[in-house]
């Protein structure tokens, strides 16, 4: 069963939600850091930059370098013990990531004198990194002019088996150059991956985890595919900088049950004050950002960007003009329609109105069972049969198997499997012929029978297939829909989007998903935006929000507020996150002193409680559900990313239909089983 936060809730924007994670620390005002001592780096490291510069300049797909030995390794072995034996991991998890994660690493100058000296190898790394010379170092790298001395953004991340972060750019705030210094166990003998030294290199690629870059297309969206893979290694920093619609990356799930330890953050813009603050550039910077040219599908259709499937609403052809009474009524022709394949429990009337008046009052229907059955067994045993199939993982694999299936893009909105409806040709297979009966009009005047949402006018329908470790869709409100010119559909009202009437039917014949550690889920959130706000898309841009992301509501802590804390719990009691380097009982969940300052646990408590509110609705995969909302502007959506793990592809077809605001209310509308 779906599960709404509150059953009597509507889908619509009602309050805002706060922020999970705290963001990069200005510390304007302090006193500068300290020089980098060449003793805390790997010998000969500042007079290979000449070299480095060599690498970046000719690196595919955009600008990147990636240096194999930063730090001195006995500095680094340090920095890994405290880090694994003194500070706090919090799970986080959004749209786009799943991971663990410490709080901001400047909190250390916040620490006692005795509490500092337990993370002094740890504080020397990060004052290193931040100073004039290592700054100058990566400027000469990459020429991307001056960095801050003054905007610190530092914190460590520990990916478990699960854990992912999907495609994006970065480009949040004043981000200029983004990097990852990579931890994992270098004497991890599971590990039989070695340098050319004979150094372990303490990660098997296999075991997932990588950084993956992605290259543009013709049309300056990402492909749907990375094109460079960049695994983790010991002591290995890679960085590139920051650049709008272009620094697309993903870092791929850990499929192995070890943890991934990384430091990572971002060099800053020079701030106001600072040598080299350029006024207006950082605002220039995030108008051009992915997340910016998403923001709404007619600004991306502008743009050009090719997204696939198109969000272009399209019109209803062929129904009779009359009274709502009228125009509402089931012929007989329609129920035989559609009896094929829908229950006909669902085309009885009495259940139509009874249907009909919970979704008045909730703006909500589950419809279980909403197949009959000779139709439903004839689509699984088909669905049933391409699980077994070899699943096509690239655009050039759909085309190699001949498969009636399509790559939607771009990746930093949405990846998936789909199908839509052809008005051309009959179709001539089950999905086809499901996706055909959900995109016509006698299911159209059925919704409108159902739910009483009165003439609704156009209709967006795919059949999707989310695959196993790929696919997922990113939070995105419902002003993303235009019409098949393009251009956002204005109400009567002056609304430039108004509600949608969504449906989403799940069929997807494996079990096993039920509490949503897989993913593929859909979750509907409201987007904290106040009524005077224009909706953007809510993508988490990183492993964590900055100061200027801080009000993202993409941060949500999935199901309930009780089901969490009890997941923390266990996770704090059993101390799961266990990666000790020598297999003593040390884990990533800190000592008592050190560990104070970096939890966050009472502001988890809060933001748990915020997020609860905020979610609107949750429905895990299932078989044989149809979903119906009524979807306000300002409410988010997404389906999660379906972890390698899951027992099988996330199957739906889903529906977006367009009302025609009438003076009538729903509660007014007939129904009629007469012919």
């Amino acid at each position: 069963m779906a599960t709404a936060a509150n059953p009597r809730k509507r889908l619509r924007s009602v309050s805002p939600a706060s922020s999970v994670a705290s963001g990069a620390t200005s510390l304007r005002g302090s006193t500068p850091l300290p020089v980098a001592s060449s003793a805390i780096f790997a010998p000969g490291l500042f007079d290979k930059a000449a070299q480095y510069h060599a690498q970046h300049a000719s690196s595919r797909p955009y600008k990147h370098c990636i240096i194999d030995e930063l730090v001195s390794d006995t500095l680094l072995r340090r920095v890994r013990r405290e880090i694994t034996t003194q500070l706090h991991f919090t799970p986080k998890e959004t749209d786009i990531y799943k991971l663990h994660q410490t709080g901001d690493l400047l909190n250390i100058s916040g620490l006692s004198f005795r509490d500092r000296g337990k993370l002094s190898a740890l504080r020397s790394l990060r004052d290193s990194m931040y100073s004039s010379e290592f700054r100058a170092f990566i400027t000469e790298i990459c020429d991307c002019g001056p960095l801050s001395g003054l905007k610190q953004d530092m914190s460590i991340n520990c990916y478990v088996k699960g854990s992912h972060l999907l495609t994006h750019d970065d480009v949040i705030g004043s981000r200029r150059v983004s990097y990852i210094l990579y931890l994992p166990d270098p004497e991890d003998k599971d590990c039989g991956i070695e340098d050319v030294h004979g150094r372990n290199l303490g990660w098997d690629p296999a075991w997932g985890g990588a950084l993956r870059l992605y290259e543009i297309d013709a049309k300056g969206a990402p492909k749907a595919e990375w094109n460079k893979v960049v695994p983790p290694a010991w002591n290995q920093l890679t960085f590139f900088v920051v650049q709008p619609g272009v620094s697309f990356h993903d870092v791929e799930e850990v499929v192995f049950d070890k943890p991934r330890l990384a430091i990572s953050g971002w060099f800053h813009l020079p701030q106001k004050g600072e040598d080299g603050y350029i006024e207006g550039l950082q605002e220039s910077l995030n108008l051009e950002s992915s997340r910016a040219a998403l923001a709404d599908a007619a600004a991306a259709a502008a743009a050009g960007l090719g997204e696939l499937p198109s969000p272009a609403l399209k019109g209803i052809s062929n129904f009779s003009r009359g009274t709502d009474s009228t125009y509402m009524t089931l012929t007989q022709q329609d129920i035989e329609y559609l009896s094929v394949t829908i229950n006909p429990k669902y085309l009885d009337v009495n259940t139509i109105l009874k249907s009909r008046d919970e979704f008045v009052d909730l703006s909500l229907l589950e419809l279980d069972g909403v197949l009959n059955d000779e139709f439903a067994t004839k689509l699984r045993d088909y669905i049933e049969d391409l699980e077994k199939s070899p699943v096509p993982v690239s655009v050039s694999d759909a085309a190699k198997l001949k498969s009636e299936w399509r790559v939607s893009r771009p990746p930093h909105k949405h990846r998936y499997l789909y199908i839509e409806p052809s008005r051309e040709s009959e179709p001539s297979t089950p999905i086809q012929q499901l996706a055909a009966v959900v995109g016509s009009r006698q299911f159209s005047k059925w919704l409108m029978s159902i739910t009483g949402v009165a003439e609704l006018t156009h209709s967006r329908i795919l059949a999707r297939r989310f695959r196993q470790g790929l696919d997922y869709t990113l939070a995105t409100t419902s002003l993303n829909l235009v019409d098949e010119n393009g251009t956002a559909s204005i109400d009567n009202d002056g609304d430039a989007s108004g509600g949608l009437l969504e449906g989403t039917l799940c069929i997807t014949p494996s079990i096993g998903w039920d509490e949503g550690e897989f993913g593929g889920y859909e979750l509907y959130m409201d987007d904290g935006a106040t009524n005077d706000e224009q909706p953007e898309q809510k993508n988490d841009q990183e492993h964590r929000h900055s100061d200027d992301d801080e009000n993202d509501p993409a941060v949500y802590l999935s199901g309930s507020r009780s089901k969490r804390r009890k997941e923390l719990e266990q996770l704090r009691a059993e101390a799961k996150l266990s990666v000790g380097d020598d297999g003593s009982a040390t884990t990533c969940e800190g000592q008592a002193n050190v560990d104070e300052l970096f939890d966050d646990s009472d502001d988890d408590e809060e933001a748990e409680e915020s997020a609860g509110d905020s979610v609107l609705l949750t429905s895990q995969a299932k078989w044989n559900v149809l979903t119906i909302v009524y979807r306000d502007p300002g409410v988010l959506k997404f389906v999660k990313y379906v972890s390698q793990n899951a027992p099988g592809s996330r199957w739906d077809v889903t529906g977006e239909w367009k009302p025609t605001p009438t003076h009538n209310s729903r509660e007014e509308a007939a129904v009629s089983d007469s012919d």
